[in-house]
């Protein structure tokens, strides 16, 4: 499992992503470090036949790899394995998290091909540094329906201020896209800023006692760069669909952890966290560039485990991707209590 607290903003400490360079002065790296970061770490190179290996991403003051990256390879490895996707696309990716990766060991990806058909594509994924296994997975590929015959719904977004009207989230840590936060209790009028430090910038640690709840306008700062090969719509469409699923994993704990006063990132009373399981689904295309809504929400914590989903809607209020995410939260007792 990738035990973890989310780097930067989001929390204090954290696992770690090498593409990257040290920052400034071994500061946070900027946007642009990140985000070229990921789009190196996907790159990824043949060792052997079925057997795969990209760049760590490198965050300055984080020991451990971000799970982040190995969901972004993960579509990689699926989307380049022999005997190819044959026009494919990714549309969802399942990873469990077993062990935590260390930033200075490369990640090896096996590829299997599970199922190869008309329309639908399936690979069994599993990275691992050494003999330890990282992670397994499975990626579905899909060649989309169109047409009339084709159904067509999406879910209204929540009722939210616009990306221009919130702060922007300072960058720090393992953050690839520009961030926008309101945390609140489902929009409207209730709806108020993330706790903001002294110097009355949003913060993200979960510290801001509310709803399970968390909303996070996000885009890219420019379109991505398209790897090798392939059609650019294509290719496109696989970069988007690989920095969204490395910004997945940045935020998501934190709605987990409103309901509980005194249970955050920093907080002495959180004792481990880490993401045990992973899926994000693509529903239809998107542009990485365009401001895109992920609005999360944590309907139960229990046994140790919380459970968070998601959906990415566009300005337009079109659902394009979904997430969910298990993690393993274990907190202080009370004090008085028994352990």
């Amino acid at each position: 499992m990738t035990g973890r607290r989310p780097p930067g903003p989001v929390g204090k400490g954290g696992d770690a992503a090498v593409a990257g360079t040290a920052g400034e002065a071994g500061g946070a790296l900027s946007l642009e470090e990140v985000m070229s970061a990921v789009e190196r770490c996907v790159q990824l190179s043949e060792l052997r036949p079925g057997v795969w290996a990209g760049a760590n991403v490198v965050l300055p003051g984080y020991r451990r790899l971000f799970g982040g990256q190995l969901l972004a390879q993960a579509i990689g490895a699926a989307a380049v394995a022999p005997p190819g996707a044959g026009g494919k696309v990714v549309r969802s990716v399942h990873l469990v998290f077993t062990a935590e990766g260390r930033p200075e060991l490369p990640v090896e990806w096996s590829v299997e091909a599970v199922h190869d058909g008309r329309t639908f594509a399936t690979r069994s994924v599993t990275a691992r540094q050494g003999e330890r296994v990282l992670a397994a997975g499975v990626v579905s590929l899909h060649t989309p329906d169109s047409g009339p015959g084709v159904l067509s719904h999406s879910a209204v977004p929540p009722a939210v201020r616009s990306a221009a009207d919130l702060p922007a989230i300072p960058q720090l840590g393992a953050m690839a896209l520009e961030l926008r936060c309101e945390l609140g209790d489902g929009g409207g009028e209730g709806a108020h800023d993330a706790d903001a430090g002294a110097d009355g910038v949003p913060v993200l640690d979960g510290l801001a006692v509310g709803p399970p709840e968390l909303a996070v306008w996000m885009r890219a700062h420019r379109a991505p760069r398209l790897g090798a090969g392939g059609p650019p719509a294509v290719g496109a469409q696989l970069a988007g669909q690989q920095l969204l699923a490395y910004s997945s994993d940045l935020t998501m704990m934190v709605a987990a952890m409103r309901p509980h006063d005194g249970i955050g990132f920093g907080s002495p009373n959180l004792l481990a966290s880490a993401v045990t399981s992973h899926t994000v689904s693509f529903h239809q295309g998107f542009a990485i560039e365009d401001w895109l809504l992920f609005a999360q929400s944590s309907p139960v914590a229990a046994g140790g485990r919380a459970y968070i989903r998601g959906d990415w809607f566009t300005e337009a209020g079109a659902v394009v991707a979904s997430c969910a995410q298990e993690v393993l939260i274990r907190v202080a007792p009370p004090q008085g209590g028994t352990p």
